[in-house]
Order: structure tokens, then sequence, then C-alpha cells
């Protein structure tokens, strides 16, 4: 346990690393698209702001919802937040740890210029194969974006990427 937290230490420093390049759009490097989703992608842009990156999600709600939950999507997603570069894929599968160190943090095809709360919602999807990843993404990322979270939930019922 106490290997864990010294590694998820030493991401939080890499994260704060990578945090501190700010971009002007949201998008992929080179203002390259936008992707969202992984499995079936979305990409659109790149945006010049958050509220146009935010009407591109909500661009994709199915277009079957009830419009009740149509209606709430509209709360779901803020445009209040930096732009930060995200490696956008932040799972265990992608960090390669020896001797209790992380050596490398590998797959950065999804890095880009994104909202500051980005990585940390994309982590939380995560659970395998390390099932207490979560009990660490607080120390990995100190300023919780739980509204955030919650408002993305939220929308990955009802979008079709």
């Amino acid at each position: 346990m106490d290997e864990k937290k010294s590694i998820a230490d030493e991401l939080c420093s890499y994260i704060n690393q990578i945090r501190v390049l700010k971009g002007d759009f949201f998008g992929a490097l080179n203002r390259g698209k936008a992707i969202i989703g992984q499995i079936s992608s979305l990409e659109g842009g790149p945006f010049d702001s958050e509220q146009e990156f935010n009407d591109f999600i909500l661009g994709d709600v199915v277009r079957l919802a009830p419009t009740i939950l149509r209606e709430h999507c509209r709360f779901a997603l803020y445009d209040n937040h930096g732009i930060v570069f995200t490696h956008g894929d932040l799972a265990p599968r992608n960090i390669l740890v020896d001797g209790g160190h992380v050596t490398a943090i590998l797959d950065w095809e999804y890095a880009g210029w994104y909202p500051e709360y980005w990585d940390y919602i994309l982590a939380l999807r995560h659970l395998t194969p390390m099932p207490d990843w979560p009990e660490y993404l607080p120390r990995v990322f100190p300023r919780p974006y739980e509204l955030e979270y919650i408002g993305m939930s939220f929308l990955s019922r009802i979008l079709r990427h």
C-alpha cells in the first residue's frame, strides 16, 4: 500500500509538470481534432473556447433521449476551466513501474489540450486490472472534479460515442 501511495505521488508530480503547459484551443496537438471516446470515437474541432467544446459534446446526445434528459444536459458541463496539456488515457495499463517507481507513461495518442478536469474523469473509467485505482486518484489529482465527473457520467449514458 505504501508503494502504491508513493507511485501515486510520483504520478501527481508528472501530471503537475504537464499541466503547466497551457493551451489556447481544445483539441489534439498541432491544432488537431478533439477526440471524445476511444472505442467508438467522435472527432471534431479544434475549438477556440470551452463553450464550443461543450456544444460539440452535447451535439452527440442520442436523438431519441427523452426530452427531460436532453434539457438536463445543459447543466452537465461548465465552461470555466483552464486549457491544459493532458495525457487522455491515464490508466494503470499505461503506467510502467519498476522497483516502486514510475519508469514510463505510455500511449500518448489521445494527448492534447483539454479542460483541466479531463484526465481526472477519464482515469475514473478504468477500474481493471487494478480495482483500487480510484482510491489513489486523490493523490494523483489533488483537486477533485466531482461535479465534472458527475456531469460527464450522466452524459455518457445518453451520448452515442
